[in-house]
């Protein structure tokens, strides 16, 4: 079995998740569809904390439908980068964007729509005495979707957003959601992303069934998968995708509340 498959805090090649944050954030905040594991939509959103919108959110979805050639055109406006246009190039915009949305919302890292993203090279540990620590040479696996993530132009993505927001509510509610909010479930995917720790430093592992690793820290350990998969990232690339995820939700007008 492939040491990076495993269902455990250390994930196979993923996707991306980071560039779920590039579809996601790019297509409505939140990131990459099963780019990760090919998982179908909860039937229930997350509990997460609870959002509000600002006085300057958008308001109620609703405006005339827009042709596909239109939806490419204002998301190709976000970024110039080859990854986030590769990502375009697939169909299907609107609806894949409000998937890797709401995956990401309910924490699930979206594989399957992003697999094609998914690094090249292997993970890797480091092991010293009876120590297991990812080896930082794993990071800059993720460094290009690190770099289209930071590519994105943040008012160009609320532009997006709001010219998009009726197609992209109607994409979502047909998720199953009927009464769902696309700006909430945007705020939620936004938050989970802008609270995801970053760690500097070694990051210890310990093995788990087969050939899997699990973070010894218990606190990591218990996180959700995004937040897993953000780590593994690495420290550089979780910054990004954090403060990129911050710059959209401040943007959209989106606050969290609680702590």
């Amino acid at each position: 079995m492939d040491p990076d498959r495993p269902r455990t805090s250390i994930r196979p090649p993923s996707q991306a998740p980071w560039v779920i944050l590039i579809v996601a954030i790019v297509a409505a905040g939140g990131g990459a569809l099963y780019w990760f594991l090919g998982r179908a939509p909860s039937p229930t959103p997350a509990a997460v904390s609870p959002l509000a919108a600002t006085p300057g959110a958008p308001a109620p979805a609703t405006g005339p439908p827009i042709d596909e050639g239109k939806q490419r055109s204002l998301v190709e406006s976000i970024s110039a980068n080859p990854m986030v246009r590769r990502l375009l190039g697939e169909g299907d915009l609107v609806r894949r964007w409000a998937i890797v949305t709401e995956n990401i919302a309910g924490g699930v890292v979206p594989r399957k729509p992003l697999a094609a993203l998914a690094p090249a090279e292997t993970f890797s540990v480091l092991r010293r005495g009876g120590a297991i620590f990812i080896d930082p040479r794993s990071y800059p696996r993720y460094d290009a979707v690190g770099d289209a993530v930071g590519s994105l132009d943040p008012n160009a993505f609320v532009l997006a957003y709001t010219a998009l927001r009726p197609a992209l509510e109607t994409a979502y509610r047909g998720l199953g959601y009927p009464e769902g909010s696309i700006d909430r479930v945007t705020a939620r995917a936004l938050t989970r992303l802008e609270r995801a720790p970053v760690r500097d430093g070694e990051v210890e592992l310990v093995e788990g069934p087969g050939t899997t690793y699990l973070y010894a820290d218990a606190r990591l350990e218990n996180l959700g998968d995004v937040e897993k998969q953000l780590l593994r990232t690495g420290p550089r690339n979780g910054r990004i995708f954090q403060e990129k995820a911050r710059e959209i939700s401040r943007g959209l007008g989106f606050t969290a509340a609680g702590p």
